[in-house]
């Protein structure tokens, strides 16, 4: 009797687990047949283009990176031109994104007259035009849907002001300063609004305006900008205080002033942007302040902003730049530098 009590239990215990083990893999199997359905990302299916004046350099790396990060999130398509500085390039560019049907186009206004009749007809064929990066000079110039980008005239007056009063911290004679700034492309709007900026600056420091030149350091080329600031230093050895008015010239202006037997603060130096030539440059006090007018903001809400206007309509305006970089907050920034800053 009790043996047979004893086999009949542990059948019945054979059989619990033979029902428990099938119970599992069955639900483990229900749950493996069971398809996620992802909820769709809000920009799928759209299509934007960004068409630019940049070349292959740290500065368009960092805007392109906000580019792709905000596509990814949107879950749209997002494609960047760079016309290494040739406006012929670029303008070629543009119509090739226009005729391409995108969603919207996200365009370097870099020259005051040359884009108003291409994004205007853009625009009449149905194909949206925000400005980036860089703005046209006149108010209402151009008919653009909105600018997301620095207030350049603003960034360089701000700049200009520090940079002379460390001059004048050194006890420089002001009225007898020389002020040379090196533009890569020195006729395109940027560096025409920002060389204004400067002379605002100079005017509040008592530095006369016949006491300035605009250089061209010769496109977007870095071995080409630096060989030429470095000879216009050789050549003019009454400068004073000398800026980058982008960011490939601020990055090499460590580089040149070294090159052309300059020490430290022998120049009193500034510029635009957060490369990593220009963070090196402030940290050995070869420059005294650099503007971030925070790029990677400008690819990120450029595709933001155009997938808006595609749903809502919506255009802002957006201030991307005004942050005065000096050694003091250098190194909050210098691992972002080249990818997010």
């Amino acid at each position: 009797m009790r043996k047979t009590l004893r086999f009949t239990v542990l059948v019945l215990a054979v059989l619990v687990l033979v029902f428990t083990a099938f119970g599992c893999a069955k639900k483990a199997a229900e749950t493996t047949d069971q398809v996620i359905v992802a909820e769709p990302k809000p920009g799928e299916g759209m299509y934007f283009r960004l068409v630019t004046h940049g070349g292959d350099d740290p500065f368009w790396a960092v805007v392109s990176q906000g580019m792709r990060d905000a596509a990814d999130e949107l879950g749209c398509r997002a494609e960047i031109d760079l016309a290494g500085g040739d406006l012929a390039n670029q303008q070629k560019a543009f119509q090739d994104a226009v005729a391409s049907r995108p969603d919207g186009i996200a365009l370097v206004i870099n020259d005051a007259t040359a884009w108003d009749k291409p994004v205007q007809d853009a625009l009449d064929a149905g194909v949206p035009v925000i400005g980036i990066n860089n703005d046209d000079p006149e108010p209402g110039g151009n008919p653009r849907l909105c600018y997301i980008g620095q207030s350049e005239r603003v960034a360089a007056y701000k700049l200009g002001r520090a940079v002379f009063q460390a001059g004048k911290d050194a006890s420089v004679d002001m009225g007898k300063a020389f002020v040379a700034m090196a533009a890569e492309v020195p006729g395109a709007a940027y560096a025409q609004v920002r060389s204004q900026g400067i002379k605002d600056a100079m005017a509040d420091f008592g530095i006369p305006a016949g006491n300035f030149e605009l250089i061209d350091a010769g496109g977007v080329e870095m071995t080409t900008v630096e060989s030429r600031q470095t000879n216009y230093l050789l050549a003019h050895p009454e400068v004073t205080f000398m800026f980058g008015a982008g960011g490939i010239c601020t990055d090499r202006l460590t580089s040149s002033l070294k090159a052309a037997g300059r020490s430290a603060g022998e120049v009193i130096a500034g510029g635009f942007d957060a490369a990593p030539g220009t963070l090196e440059g402030i940290e050995e006090d070869f420059i005294v302040a650099s503007i971030d007018q925070q790029q990677y903001l400008q690819g990120y809400f450029a595709v933001y902003t155009l997938y808006l206007y595609k749903k809502y309509g919506l255009t802002p305006n957006i201030d991307t730049g005004g942050y005065l970089i000096t050694k003091d907050t250098a190194g909050l920034i210098s691992e972002l530098s080249g990818k997010y800053r």
